[in-house]
């Protein structure tokens, strides 16, 4: 699969998981916006995600704050996401990542399937696990209208 097709299934996996939920889910008319899907819900508060399709190496997922327009990597603008949906077909599930809960002076940020094996460093930033962030149904209680 190209890249295309990899953002095309991961946008239908995220508006399917999303819908499922109850959610109204609308996208741009056009590929050079940082928002990929606003998704709204009954009472009308919106968010604003990033998506992303993701296989991983070595049990972990990796997201760069960057996005591709026009065939180009740009730098995400930050300020028009409120966060990242991520598809990850090894286990068939979208995983949401608020940008309270990543370090955004970074380059991006990873999260593993299972816990990492052998630590050889001990003082190295453990990765958070995939189902160790907060859901979607939780943004919405922070969300401005």
């Amino acid at each position: 699969m190209n890249v295309n097709e990899k953002g095309t299934l991961g946008l239908i996996e995220v508006i399917r998981d999303l819908s499922k939920k109850g959610y109204e889910c609308f996208t741009p008319l056009h590929d050079y916006s940082a928002v990929d899907l606003i998704v709204m819900n009954e009472e009308y508060k919106t968010i604003r995600l990033q998506i992303k399709y993701r296989e991983s190496y070595r049990d972990k997922i990796t997201v760069d704050f960057k996005t591709t327009v026009s065939g180009k990597s740009v730098p995400i603008n930050q300020n028009a996401i409120d966060g990242w949906a991520v598809y990850c077909p090894e286990i068939n599930q979208v995983i949401y990542v608020s940008k309270n809960e990543v370090d955004l002076n970074k380059k991006g940020f990873a999260f593993r399937f299972k816990p990492a094996g052998n630590q050889v460093n001990d003082n190295k930033e453990k990765l958070k696990l995939y189902y160790e962030y907060g859901s979607v149904d939780e943004w919405f209680k922070s969300a401005p209208c």
